[in-house]
């Protein structure tokens, strides 16, 4: 094993570290403030979904652990998001609850069988790409809409940008030419990177606001002695 081959393994362990905490600090958010305001729904559903199909894929095609571990983390994190969005929305859980069951089911029933159908490694190879970018554009969206990110949290998504760029390294280094992996990645690292963008400006521009309100209180403070 060559010394890039060693860099690119443990660079790999590092980002599965990492992914220990990645969406921990989304979890706390939405619980210390008793509310999902702000995430889209679909947004975290294909977020678990996506990084589900990727862990699978990964299994079923017997890739090194050091390139995709963080991904099966990253999915049992999504899914606590998506149960705490649901559960602080409190609507149609039962129905939820049900769909979360099936999926279950068919995630066992995959992993079981699913090395032996050939599109269906493919589908589960190329759907995270497609899922990432939906996943990811609602909630973009949704951000633009309402001008605010609410408790979206910015070191998750930092954490998630960072993990997506440390991936496509250790991916053309350990596995090579995996188009599909190689593009999850690229896509995943552009999409969390807008994301960023947005919730810095809304940290910025709740900024600015405080700093606008300062002065207009010593202005009112002034007038109302001036008054007396």
């Amino acid at each position: 094993m060559s010394l890039a081959d060693v860099a690119a393994s443990w660079l790999g362990y590092v980002v599965i570290a990492g992914a220990c905490v990645v969406k921990v600090p989304q979890i706390l958010l939405i619980v210390s403030n008793s509310s999902a305001e702000g995430l889209s729904e679909t947004a975290a559903a294909l977020d678990a979904i996506a990084a589900s199909s990727f862990s699978y894929y990964n299994v079923l095609k017997g890739f090194p652990i050091a390139n995709w571990g963080e991904q099966a983390i990253v999915a049992v994190q999504a899914t606590m998001v998506l149960i705490l969005v649901w559960i602080y929305r409190g609507t149609n859980l039962k129905l939820r609850f049900a769909l979360f069951a099936l999926w279950i089911a068919a995630s066992v029933a995959i992993l079981m069988e699913g090395h032996e159908y050939h599109l269906l490694l493919t589908t589960l190879g190329a759907s995270p790409t497609a899922m990432t970018a939906i996943s990811r554009i609602p909630q973009i969206m949704l951000n633009w809409q309402t001008g605010q990110t609410g408790q979206l949290s910015l070191i998750t998504f930092v954490l998630q940008f960072l993990g997506s760029v440390a991936r496509l390294l250790t991916t053309l280094q350990l596995i090579g030419n995996d188009p599909l992996s190689l593009i999850s990645h690229s896509v995943g690292a552009i999409l969390n990177l807008v994301v960023v963008f947005q919730i810095m400006a809304h940290i910025n521009q709740l900024k600015a606001e405080k700093t606008a309100v300062k002065p207009a209180k010593i202005s009112a403070l002034v007038q109302l002695e001036k008054a007396v």
